[in-house]
């Protein structure tokens, strides 16, 4: 599988939903909200059962969440599929695949944690989105608030959030496209928020000793250290991080550049290799549309959870920096 398609298996997914109406909450801003939601689900203890769907996938996981000494811990297991156990400790992160015994270790600059529908800055949100607050519901027995953000332009897609009414901790999100449909979703259908855990809920379920571990070595890159620079930016997006990553000591270095407008994301992943000549193509992976490149020596790939028009303006504008 090429390197760049498997970033997206290690995705952990997430939703399903059931509501039930209630009565209306009284009205609050809506950017009020979104920082509650932001807030609750890194800084809460909480424990679950989700269900992702996406198209004709659908997956469910446990996850169970805290914070230890200010640091977010994480443990998110798959109940179906074939099985995997993802640890998060701060930056760093440990994806386990029992089947193959393989356990891949990597420290990710700016991880954002689960879920991945979550705004990292807020600010400038209301410029490219209309924020509305919903109605009331129920989801995974517990009583929720909705907002709605709807793109004023054709570079994003819409999101549908649901929270908890009591903690801020983010219930139900759903992805939605340029005709109205859902394209992803995830909720609890089982939720527990508040401590204490339960003994050993945030423990592996390996034995290091017994696997082949995979050290994914990555270096954070500041400014004029980027060697590319990108000509077209998308309005609302900034760039997050900017970082070199190699998976393996035999395996070449690749540059992987993350922007995003608070909500959306899109990665862009550099490297060395490719066919010249080779014709530009547009694909999707479920909800992530992805751009693949031809650019000299290098293969560029840009991928994310918006329209594929938007990963094509941004990879046009790609550019080797002169020196």
């Amino acid at each position: 599988m090429p390197r760049f398609q498997s970033a997206l298996v290690g995705r952990v997914g997430l939703l399903l939903c059931s509501m039930l109406v209630v009565t209306p909450a009284r009205a609050e801003d809506p950017l009020a909200l979104l920082q509650k939601i932001a807030q609750g689900s890194r800084q809460l203890t909480y424990s679950g059962t989700f269900v992702y769907r996406s198209g004709q996938r659908v997956d469910s996981s446990r996850i169970v969440h805290s914070v230890k000494d200010g640091i977010e811990v994480e443990r998110i297991e798959a109940l179906d599929g074939s099985p995997r156990e993802v640890l998060r400790s701060g930056s760093e992160v440990k994806c386990f695949f029992p089947d193959e015994k393989l356990l891949i270790v990597e420290s990710r600059p700016s991880q954002r944690g689960f879920p991945a529908l979550l705004p990292a800055g807020l600010g400038s949100l209301p410029e490219y989105y209309a924020i509305r607050e919903g109605g009331s519901a129920r989801v995974a027995g517990l009583h929720s608030r909705s907002l709605r953000l709807e793109p004023r332009d054709a570079l994003r897609y819409g999101h549908e959030f649901w929270m908890d009414q009591a903690s801020g901790l983010l219930l139900k999100a759903n992805l939605i496209g340029e005709r109205g449909e859902t394209l992803e979703s995830f909720t609890f259908t089982q939720v527990n928020v508040g401590g204490p855990l339960e003994q050993g809920a945030l423990d592996a379920r390996f034995h290091g000793d017994r696997v082949k571990v995979q050290q994914v070595r990555t270096t954070e890159l500041k400014g004029d250290d980027v060697a590319w620079v990108f000509r077209n930016m998308l309005p609302g997006f900034r760039k997050l991080t900017a970082m070199k990553r190699q998976s393996a000591p035999d395996q070449p270095e690749s540059l992987h550049v993350v922007f995003s407008d608070g909500l959306a994301s899109i990665s862009v992943f550099i490297e060395s290799g490719g066919v010249g000549g080779e014709a530009d193509s547009v694909a999707s992976l479920g909800p992530v549309n992805i751009y693949r490149r031809q650019l000299g020596e290098h293969r560029l790939v840009v991928m994310g959870e918006v329209p594929p028009l938007a990963v094509k303006r941004l990879g046009d504008g790609i550019e080797r920096r002169r020196k």
